[in-house]
């Protein structure tokens, strides 16, 4: 089973964007089974009371061919003077979940099959109209700022975001979940100012030095796959243009033209057209592998959810219709959904169960332990007693090596 939180500022599209969501992922009535979420969540009373101010919803998706359940989690809408309390509440409640895994594993007898409910991924959901706000402000606080000589409270914002609302929530749940941000509402700006948005919250986020995906190593496979990819080509065309320049290939003979080569008659070699075209293909792989390499950052993506009346059943085509046109989150050119959905629930599924198990349950578990005076072995430790590995025993990284 994977689980998936959805938060997000109110009237952000949270709530939508969830119905699309089961919309698009269930599988067709025929398929269904006859059971619903009640029979599959077995709630321990513990974390009954922290899922008080979430509500779930349970379906069976198939992906790669195979069928997985899926719950979707929704919360109550931030509001950035209680943030902090918010925070908390959505804090324990990932951590319950790491509760129950931590009680079934003190357990000498351990019930068969038991399910993993962490929270393997959170869904930030960022208004469009809010980020433009916070642009706005930033840069009246800069403009402020340089004609009083005091920028001291720009500091409230990095870049499109604000540090005391988006920044807080991403800080503080990094450590117990992968965040995915996304732009909500890309129907109703343009192309153009969608981009705008991307580009800043991407780079809002590395000015906060914050990499949602980190736990995953995206950059690194990716990377690795860019660099093979290129060399294979590379090798392919020098292959190509050595035997060119060896006789052996030569498109401007003429078929059953020997081919001779007087050597005191060659002249000084110039460019050839095979040479320039091996130069442009490689300036092309190069700008290729540039802009692979910008993407390579995923964050943020951005969706729209269509009306809830075209999601029932023979109302015509899913999305939001308009005098002036049709606005389809299945369109790559109109929203990123296809792509939350292939790497979110396909590409990244079994990144993101092991990162919650091996780094963020590990850790949580580390910390539990240590608070109780008790090692990664089970035996005690002295107060203050120090571990290694920025305070996760070389136990506890041996045991999430083997993925216990």
């Amino acid at each position: 089973m994977n689980s998936v939180l959805v938060i997000g500022s109110k009237n952000s599209g949270k709530t939508s964007f969830i119905n699309f969501l089961q919309s698009s992922l269930a599988l067709p009535p025929k398929k269904r089974a006859a059971r619903g979420p009640d029979d599959v969540l077995d709630t321990p009373p513990a974390t009954a009371r922290a899922n008080r101010n979430f509500t779930h919803h349970y379906l069976e998706t198939e992906i790669d061919g195979e069928r997985v359940g899926l719950t979707l989690w929704d919360s109550q809408g931030l509001e950035k003077n209680v943030v902090d309390l918010q925070l908390r509440e959505i804090s324990a409640f990932i951590e319950s979940k790491f509760d129950d895994t931590f009680n079934e594993e003190m357990k000498v007898v351990r019930a068969p099959g038991v399910q993993d409910t962490h929270i393997h991924l959170v869904f930030l959901i960022i208004d469009p109209s809010r980020l433009d706000t916070n642009i706005q402000a930033a840069q009246q606080m800069m403009t402020n700022g340089s004609s009083t000589g005091n920028r001291s409270r720009t500091s409230r914002f990095v870049g499109g975001l604000d540090e005391d609302f988006d920044v807080q929530v991403l800080r503080t749940l990094q450590g117990k979940t992968t965040v995915v941000p996304v732009i909500s509402k890309a129907d109703t700006i343009t192309t153009a100012h969608m981009a705008f948005l991307k580009k800043t919250v991407s780079d809002s986020l590395k000015m906060a030095g914050l990499d949602p995906l980190e736990a995953l190593h995206l950059d690194e496979d990716a990377e690795d796959d860019t660099s093979e990819d290129f060399d294979k080509l590379d090798e392919l065309e020098e292959d190509q243009e050595v035997a060119r320049s060896s006789g052996e290939v030569n498109d401007s003979d003429s078929p059953g033209t020997p081919h001779t080569e007087d050597s005191d008659t060659v002249p000084n070699k110039q460019p050839t057209p095979g040479n320039l075209r091996l130069s442009q293909k490689r300036k092309s792989s190069s700008s290729i592998a540039q802009a692979a390499m910008a993407e390579s950052s995923y964050l943020p993506l951005s969706i729209l959810s269509p009306d809830s009346y075209s999601l029932q059943p023979n109302e015509g085509p899913v999305g939001r219709k308009f005098p002036w046109g049709f606005a389809d989150p299945y369109d790559p050119e109109h929203c990123d959904f296809v792509k939350l959905k292939e790497t979110c629930f396909g590409e990244w599924r079994a990144d993101l169960r092991e990162a919650s198990r091996d780094i963020f349950y590990e850790s949580w578990r580390t910390s539990r332990l240590n608070r109780h005076g008790v090692n990664a072995n089970g035996g005690r430790v002295g107060k203050g007693a120090r571990t290694p590995s920025g305070g996760i025993p070389a136990g506890i990284l041996k045991n999430s090596r083997r993925g216990a």
